[in-house]
């Protein structure tokens, strides 16, 4: 190699790296992909790693991920449909196709070649379909709330199981689901001695009061924020999503991305066995159970979520 190539190949190196410094300065920035105007916050530094959600978009976890910004640059984004994102014309494209679509055009607006995923509940599926999709584009995940799902058909007898189980488990949850099903059948939020029960269906998804009380102020920011959008008076199936996704899972074991499993022991959505399940299928995965959490296990216990985060980190390499 000559000098000249020696010089203009260290011009384009840093030409990419002054490029992609820029893109990622810290701030609240709008894109056009898919003809969607895609709203998204940069804070922090390191590698990338995206987080977003579905239905609740950013702001949950702007709240309560700033431990994760000390290591990487954290792409806080809105999906499609929520927040300040705008929602697509046709509900169709709700579809998990086109929000591993989103993630990948974003990837490419940013300039970065490989990105880390922070991925709760029904963004976990997401990231790992996008895994599936674009192997080469991801450094690792970390999946919370999440499991391996049940077939359409078996869906609702695998909740009421775990639900039926924590019952015996627990009087507090216990007394939460008996508040649900009078607001459901009496179709108000007194109980007959006065109890405010409005709270009852957003605790059905925590370890106890004391963690709930860490949720609940959260989930009303993302309600301020807005949830996924309605799109001509209507949302998207979830049945024909969900029976897509129970099909692509079974490909699941191809994905050899570095992922780290982290669930609450008492989420109710993902109960432990079924999380169990989707590490065996993970060839690269490590699963961690947070003992005195639910669904939201790095709000409810963030001490040692935060701190099985760093752990599993360190054991990688990162």
């Amino acid at each position: 190699m000559n000098f000249k190539h020696k010089v203009l190949l260290a011009f384009n190196t840093l030409y990419i790296i002054f490029t992609q410094a820029q893109q990622l300065k810290n701030g609240n920035f709008t894109e056009k992909i898919d003809g969607i105007s895609i709203n998204y916050t940069i804070k922090g530094n390191g590698p990338v790693l995206f987080v977003g959600h579905p239905n609740s978009g950013k702001i949950g976890y702007e709240l309560t991920l700033q431990p994760l910004e000390k290591q990487f640059t954290m792409v806080y984004y809105d999906l499609r449909g929520t927040g300040k994102s705008t929602a697509p014309k046709k509900v169709e494209d709700y579809s998990l196709e086109k929000s591993v679509l989103e993630i990948d055009e974003l990837r490419k607006k940013l300039n970065i070649d490989k990105i880390w995923f922070f991925a709760h509940s029904d963004q976990s599926g997401i990231a790992m379909l996008y895994s599936l999709e674009y192997p080469n584009h991801v450094e690792g995940m970390i999946l919370t709330g999440t499991s391996l799902v049940a077939s359409p058909e078996e869906g609702y007898n695998r909740k009421k199981e775990s639900e039926n189980k924590r019952i015996k488990e627990s009087k507090w949850f216990s007394q939460v689901v008996k508040d649900w099903d009078y607001m459901y059948i009496h179709k108000t939020e007194k109980a007959p001695d006065g109890r405010d029960l409005s709270e009852a269906p957003m605790k059905w998804w925590c370890y106890d009061e004391e963690s709930s009380k860490k949720v609940i102020p959260i989930m009303k920011e993302i309600s301020k924020a807005g949830r996924r959008k309605l799109v001509d008076g209507q949302m998207p199936q979830a049945e024909k999503m969900l029976e897509y996704y129970y099909h692509q899972q079974k490909k699941f074991s191809q994905i050899k991305t570095k992922t780290l499993i982290l669930n609450g022991k008492a989420d109710t959505n993902n109960s432990p066995e079924f999380a169990e399940q989707l590490h065996k299928i993970l060839p690269n995965s490590k699963l961690v159970f947070i003992e005195k959490s639910g669904h939201f296990p790095w709000i409810e216990d963030a001490t040692q979520s935060f701190a099985e985060i760093k752990k599993w980190l360190e054991e990688i390499k990162f």
